[in-house]
């Protein structure tokens, strides 16, 4: 926060910055973005999981051929949020 003495009213003006002020902001700030990390690591995670399941379905001689093409959609939709989500921490300098 930093004072401003030369707004056109002659008072004093709050202006909040974006930096975080005093340690305990600075953790709340590092316990966010560890929460976020951990959120993306175990939805990806789960996306493997579904994308591994699909396939072993996909090989099932027993299951019909519209379940094969549902469970082939799925997949192809999968792939593709697979490759977006990707791109989009490339982007962001993280690397999968």
């Amino acid at each position: 926060m930093s004072l401003d003495r030369n707004n056109s009213q002659g008072g004093l003006e709050l202006e909040y910055e974006d930096d975080p002020i005093g340690p305990l902001e600075i953790a709340r700030e590092n316990l966010e973005k560890f929460a976020d990390s951990f959120i993306i690591q175990d939805s990806l995670r789960k996306m493997v999981d579904w994308m591994l399941v699909l396939r072993e379905v996909v090989k099932d001689s027993d299951i019909s051929e519209q379940e094969r093409l549902e469970a082939e959609e799925e997949l192809r939709m999968l792939e593709a949020a697979w490759v977006a989500i990707a791109d989009s921490l490339y982007e962001q300098g993280i690397s999968c």
